[in-house]
């Protein structure tokens, strides 16, 4: 059984007492009880956890390690997560509110995905080759005698070190996997800062980290009070920062890595719009949206589909559509199998949801369904999933990220005044197209400013990059692709007619690349 009640932090490969006396208590969403606890560290407890990483990577073996070693550990670690999955499941319900046909497909399922998935593809990924070139011809006139046009070098990948690895509360235990799996695999090592209303389930995880055998330091895991946040984000010793969450701490995360030109990875905001084109099919369109936009999660998604633009001659229709879908959704208890919308996490955040509700009416919105809190809960941070329609795309509730069950209906002219639509905001996380017509809809996601799009589906591709244009983050994660986050480039120069020692190319696992 997997424990709710933690008086330790996870440092140095085992629990350790905080200097802290300050605790973060874990109340659940759904009924305003309390049902665990973690210690809140200080800026004594962030330097001891900085510390253990930093011996970890730079006074043992493990970032020079053959990354099969590596790789081998992290399915174990999957392997773990995988057998404590129902109760992973459960308490994420408990600590986070999200319903338990989520917690059961996705948030207890895709910490082992990721783990798995990067451990595969790290013993594939390309860390080390030589370089080969002749570019005499094209430099256009005689030369060469300061820097040789024939050259040779060793181009080596290495990790970039002590990464703070913070994520978002909407996916803890998956969210953190997907930044440090591909992390650990590159080398590197790690401290984690668990999300403040549920830090439970990346607790539970610690234990497994030593079952598993990962040496003592590479992965530590806290909960922190804010300074002690930002006194990890600015620790000299912290040679990386990749952070989930909202586009104002990002930027002040920037400013502080820009500071110190120091790497960072920032996933953030979105507010992506779902384009409803006039060839669409309705009975699939619909529903599809409205479930990523308002149900499964109530919203706490950063991808979620919360605007909605529909044609104008077909609006009355998709929004009717829509009200259809919002009726079916049960609201209630999320371990309840037939719940969809759950509470949201924190009764602040629920507040905050409903003032965002407020505001649209305030500036001229219509409540056309939900828009308060369900009369018969008495208990928890519960809102209504909710449409809203008669929004301009320039309003508060169509231009600010809600992250609760909120959808907003836009109409548009024309294809040219959907995109224009889609590409008014600050964001640029997401987005999708609904169309009979698939050249169609790739034509449409080549112009807009996302760093993914979907046409005809909600599905997401953990195989290849994700990551935002525009305020909604720098950097990518998800694919092989996340794993060039955590390296660094070195390259080692020879003579042309040189080669690089066989010893040095076994180790390495070398392979060449001739221009």
């Amino acid at each position: 059984m997997l424990s709710r009640e933690y008086p330790s932090l996870y440092i140095d490969g085992g629990w350790q007492a905080p200097d802290s006396t300050e605790r973060f208590d874990v109340i659940s969403p759904a009924t305003g009880e309390k049902i665990g606890f973690v210690p809140a560290a200080n800026d004594a407890d962030i330097d001891r956890a900085v510390e253990a990483a930093r011996k970890a990577f730079y006074e043992t073996d493990w970032p020079t390690r053959p990354v099969a070693e590596r790789a081998e550990l992290m399915e174990r670690l999957a392997a773990l997560i995988g057998e404590h999955a129902p109760e992973f499941s459960d308490l994420t319900v408990d600590e986070l509110g999200h319903n338990k046909i989520t917690a059961d497909v996705y948030h207890s399922v895709a910490p082992t995905l990721h783990w798995n998935y990067y451990a595969k593809v790290g013993r594939e990924h390309t860390f080390a080759e030589v370089r080969e070139a002749d570019l005499t011809s094209m430099a256009g006139a005689a030369g060469g005698l300061i820097m040789k046009y024939e050259s040779k070098s060793l181009l080596v990948r290495e990790p970039v070190g002590v990464v703070a690895a913070l994520t978002a509360f909407n996916f803890p235990l998956p969210g953190i996997a997907q930044k440090i799996a591909p992390a650990i695999v590159a080398g590197c090592t790690a401290v984690v800062k668990a999300p403040d209303p549920d830090p439970l389930t990346l607790f539970a995880m610690a234990d497994l980290v030593t079952e598993a055998g990962f040496p003592p330091g590479v992965i530590n895991i806290v909960a922190a009070t804010r300074e002690a946040s930002e006194h990890l984000v600015a620790h000299p010793d912290v040679d990386m920062v990749t952070f989930t969450g909202s586009t104002e701490v990002g930027k002040k995360i920037g400013e502080v890595c820009g500071a110190q030109v120091k790497r960072c990875v920032l996933e953030l905001g979105g507010k992506s719009a779902a384009i409803i084109l006039e060839d669409a099919d309705l009975d699939t369109a619909v529903p599809m949206v409205v479930a990523l936009g308002a149900g499964t999660t109530q919203g706490e998604n950063c991808t979620c589909m919360s605007r909605i633009l529909a044609p104008r001659a077909q609006y009355d229709e998709i929004v009717a559509r829509a009200i259809e879908v919002f009726k079916t959704y049960k609201v209630g208890d999320p371990h309840a199998a037939d719940t969809v919308v759950g509470p949201l996490v924190t009764e602040a955040h629920r507040n905050r949801v409903l003032g965002y509700i407020k505001t649209a009416v305030g500036e001229g919105a219509t409540v056309a369904f939900g828009g308060g809190i369900p009369s018969d809960l008495e208990h928890g941070w519960y809102v209504e999933p909710t449409l809203l329609t008669n929004v301009s795309n320039d309003s508060t509730i169509a231009q600010e990220e809600i992250f609760g069950p909120v959808i907003v209906v836009i109409p548009y002219d024309d294809e040219a005044d959907a995109v224009r639509l889609a590409n008014d905001s600050k964001f640029g996380l997401s987005g999708s197209v609904f169309t009979s017509d698939p050249v169609k809809g790739f034509e449409i996601a080549r112009r807009i400013r996302t760093g993914t799009f979907r046409v005809n589906t909600m599905s997401a591709d953990f195989n290849s990059s994700f990551g935002g244009y525009k305020e909604s983050g720098i950097g990518r994660e998800h694919g092989p692709y996340a794993i060039d986050e955590y390296l660094l480039d070195k390259t080692i120069s020879i003579e042309p007619g040189e080669e690089v020692p066989d010893e040095v190319l076994h180790a390495l696992q070398v392979v060449t690349a001739n221009v």
